[in-house]
């Protein structure tokens, strides 16, 4: 999603903490994902973090939900926008990364999708 208007784009985003008592007694708050893609029942979910943010509780337990179905990857991305620095597929080790990397990984993650080996042409 490319947003050719930033002001509109801020204008229209929904603060959801009105839901914040519809959880009954618990800490519970509405998480925000950055990106979401589907491919053939294949689900990425990307989510963006600040230099040296960490991924808050509930969204790691979020994460260790959605991965527990192989249909789903999680991918966290660390960095200022369109600066990526770190970058991790949920499940294992965060890795440096820029631009370059993160299209590898999404390629990868759709050839995955397609039910392609690394390196078939995209369909």
């Amino acid at each position: 999603m490319t947003i050719h208007n930033q002001a509109a784009y801020i204008a229209n985003l929904w603060d959801w903490g009105f839901l914040d008592g519809c959880f009954g007694h618990t800490r519970i708050k509405i998480t925000d994902l950055d990106g979401l893609v589907e491919r053939n029942g294949h689900f990425l979910f990307i989510e963006a973090k600040s230099s040296g943010k960490e991924v808050p509780l509930g969204q790691r337990i979020l994460f260790d939900h959605l991965i527990e179905n192989e249909a789903n990857t999680v991918l966290v991305i660390w960095g200022e926008p369109n600066k990526p620095m770190y970058a991790q597929i949920w499940g294992s080790d965060p890795c440096s990364a820029d631009v370059d990397t993160l299209q590898r990984i999404v390629s990868d993650w759709f050839r995955m999708a397609n039910g392609q080996p690394l390196g078939a042409q995209d369909a």
